[in-house]
């Protein structure tokens, strides 16, 4: 694996455990700031997934590239 996709899944992975303590901040925790917040924690986590996928997505890219 080189060093390009090693980082790409990097990325991906802080993204999708930054969305998923969004997540758990508002729905599992119910912090006031989360709840007061409305849709907002819920929709950049949402984009956050997204965003994970991609780099996801760009990892996979990079390993075949590299071939």
């Amino acid at each position: 694996m080189g060093g390009q996709a090693l980082l790409w899944f990097g990325i991906a992975g802080g993204a999708l455990l930054f969305a998923l303590s969004l997540l758990r901040s508002r729905y599992l925790l119910k912090e006031p700031r989360a709840v007061q917040s409305r849709g907002a924690y819920a929709m950049f986590a949402f984009f956050m997934v997204l965003f994970a996928l991609g780099a996801f997505a760009a990892g996979v890219a990079a390993l075949n590239a590299g071939r």
